[in-house]
C-alpha cells in the first residue's frame, strides 16, 4: 500500500499524518504527504509530535506538484482546500477525504495552542490506525 496525505500547505497535519504512518503502517507500506502550497513544518507541529515519541526528523514540505498521485494507492486530503483542489485521479475512488481542524489558525495564549495541537495530531493517530485496519487484507 502506498499512501499520501495532502493538506494546504504541508507544515501541520499532512505532515503529522505521515509521521504517524511511518510509525503505524506494517512493513512494506509506504507513504508520502504534500501540499497544495508549501510552508516550512511549523516548531509546534514537531513539538506536538515529540510529545507523543514520534520524530519528524527528514520529513520536510513538499508541493503536490512533484508527485504523481498516480502513483499511489490511496490519496487522502486532510483540509477543505485540499479536497476541493485536488487535482483529478486517474482513478477517483482512490481519494479519501478527511477534512480535519487547523490547529494552525487557533489563536490564545500557549496552552490553548498547544491543546489545538495535541488534539490535530491524536485524530490523525486515529484516523492513519483506522486506514490500516480498513486497508489491510484479512
Amino acid at each position: 500500500m502506498n499512501v499520501i496525505f495532502i493538506c494546504t500547505a504541508n507544515s501541520c497535519r499532512s505532515q503529522m499524518a505521515e509521521a504517524w504512518a511511518r510509525r503505524l503502517f506494517p512493513p512494506g507500506w509506504r507513504c508520502a504527504s504534500a501540499g497544495l502550497v508549501t510552508y516550512p513544518i511549523t516548531r509546534r507541529t514537531r513539538e506536538a509530535m515529540a510529545a507523543a515519541g514520534v520524530d519528524m526528523a527528514g520529513q520536510e514540505s513538499k508541493s503536490i506538484d512533484t508527485v504523481d498521485l498516480d502513483d499511489f494507492d490511496l490519496v487522502v486530503t486532510l483540509s477543505e482546500e485540499a479536497g476541493r483542489f485536488l487535482p483529478p485521479l486517474s482513478r477517483p475512488e482512490r481519494r479519501r477525504h478527511h477534512p480535519l481542524d487547523d490547529p494552525m489558525g487557533v489563536t490564545g495564549d500557549e496552552a490553548v495552542v498547544a491543546a489545538a495541537f495535541a488534539a490535530a495530531r491524536d485524530a490523525l493517530r486515529e484516523l492513519v490506525a483506522g486506514l490500516v485496519a480498513e486497508e489491510r487484507p484479512a
